[in-house]
Formats: C-alpha cells, structure tokens, sequence
C-alpha cells in the first residue's frame, strides 16, 4: 500500500507536476482554495478537496498522511487583498503543521523561494516575501519539538510546460517566437539559476523518499547550482526559435534593488544522491514544444 501525501496547491503549476511525478510512488490527495476548475489535473482522477478552515481537519482524520507539501502560495501580482495573502502564505501553512503534528504526520515539506533570503533587498513581490519569511518562521517554532520533521524547499527560477503566461520565461519565449520586430530588455547582466520543474518534482520526491536521514529542520536549496546571464537566456531563446526580432538590451532599465547575481547550493541534495538532469537548452525545448501543441 502507497504512503499518502497531502499536495497543497496541487492544481498550480508546481502542485500539478508534483502531483503527475508523485503519484507512481505515493497515493496523492490534493487541496485547493476552490476546485470548479482544476485544468492542470482534470482526468488524473486525484481526490481534492477545499481549503476551507471547517474542512482541514476532517481531511487529517479522514487520511493517514505520511507527508504534507506545502505548494499553495499567493503572489499577489494581480494586486490580491491583501488579506487572502495572509490566509495562503501564513494561516495556511501555520494550520497544516498544527494539524500534521497532532496527527503524527512525519514529515512536512514547505515550498519556499530565493527571494526569501536576508541577503538580497528586492523590492519586487516585497510583500509576498515578507509573508514567506514569517509563514517559515512560524512553522519552524511549532516543528522544533515535534516528531514531524521539517524540510525547506528553497526554490531558484523555476520554469517549465504549464506555467501562467505572464511569467517571466513562457512571456519572454512568446514575445520572441512571435517575429516582432524590436523587444526592449534590461542590460541583461543579471544572473539566474533557472531550473525545469520536472528537475524540481525530483528534488521533492528524493526529500519525501529520505525521511531517515533528515534532520528534525532541514533547508534544501534547489536549483542547477549554475547560473547564466539573462542576455545569455534570451540569445538562447532567440536560436531555439529562429526568430528575427531584434532585442534591444539595455531598451528598459533595471528594477529599484535588482538582484544582480543569485546563485545556490544544491550541497544537500546532492548528499541525498540528486542531480538535476534537464540542461536550459533543453528544458526551453520542452517548454516552446508545449506552447505550439496548446495554441
């Protein structure tokens, strides 16, 4: 009999992949803030519930979990309340590990991000980072001394097939696929460690499938743990598609505190004995196959 897992945000982009590579391992349940509309999982058969307060424990009841991924997030780029924030990046979380330790659930793993460092002051999505801070040191205080053990997934770029359209790599693949003339960019000079989510799937599964050699807290930064120039992405994507627009970097200026250079240690993985295994060329491939089979 499979373990059970609890995927939060399971039909979000990283929620759905984890869920789709998971699931020849583990017995998959899902939670989602409403579920009229689960595209990126119809017809996998995936029971889901809502996130609802009233329904969170019942689902521990209902289920013995083995572990819980924490996935849901709200980024609020579309200027959300500020209040649904706080219910998905704080009060959610906080629940989910209350829950999963009075239901002697072993492991939890939270989804963090780059952004999420002491070390770096962007302004970009501040608020989102604020509530990912305090969301992580929350759940660390109520782990410490509980038999659930807690790993954070501390993800770089991540990128890959069905991701939201604004994002950075499916925009800037559709601006230059599309022949425009003229594309306005920063300088380009900024480094990035972009990592295919399917690298990211494997990185989860190979924490949820080392549970023994975990310590009770556990940081895990997940990338390639190599870093390439946004010009060098763009030139890359420009190749892949035979496109003849012309970008101008330097057209658009640098955000207010732009991170000029990011980069990890994927150290810790790599002692679990994972390596990434998609390089950027690749993983771009995926990812502009996927857009021409969906239009």
């Amino acid at each position: 009999m499979k373990n059970k897992i609890l995927i939060t945000g399971i039909n979000g982009f990283l929620g759905s992949h984890l869920a789709k590579h998971l699931k020849a391992t583990f017995e998959v349940i899902g939670l989602e803030y409403r579920i009229d509309n689960l595209h990126r999982i119809e017809n996998e058969g995936f029971t889901v519930y809502e996130s609802h307060e009233a329904n969170l424990e019942n689902i521990f009841k209902e289920h013995s979990f083995y572990a819980v991924l924490h996935v849901a997030t709200i980024y609020r780029r579309q200027d959300e309340p500020i209040l649904d924030l706080l219910k998905t990046n704080i009060n959610l979380p906080v629940r989910l590990i209350e829950l999963a330790i009075k239901y002697n659930v072993k492991l939890f793993l939270n989804t963090d991000s780059f952004f999420n460092d002491a070390k770096y002051t962007y302004s970009y999505l501040s608020d989102y980072t604020l509530s990912k801070k305090h969301s992580l040191e929350w759940i660390k205080l109520l782990a410490t001394n509980s038999s659930c053990k807690l790993a954070n997934m501390k993800i770089f770029h991540m990128y890959g097939e069905n991701d939201a359209p604004g994002k950075f790599i499916p925009f800037l693949i559709e601006k230059i696929k599309s022949n425009q003339p003229t594309l306005d960019l920063t300088p380009g000079e900024q480094t990035r460690d972009f990592i295919y989510v399917k690298d990211v799937a494997t990185a989860f599964e190979k924490v949820l499938c080392n549970f023994d050699v975990l310590y009770q807290y556990q940081e895990f930064e997940v990338g390639t743990g190599k870093s390439i120039t946004i010009r060098e992405l763009a030139t890359l994507i420009k190749e892949i598609t035979n496109s003849q627009t012309n970008l101008i970097f330097g057209g658009i200026p640098y955000r207010d505190g732009e991170i000029m250079e990011s980069y990890n240690d994927i150290s810790c993985l790599k002692k679990l004995d994972w390596m990434p295994k998609t390089s950027i060329k690749e993983g771009l491939l995926e990812v502009i196959k996927f857009q021409k089979i969906r239009t």
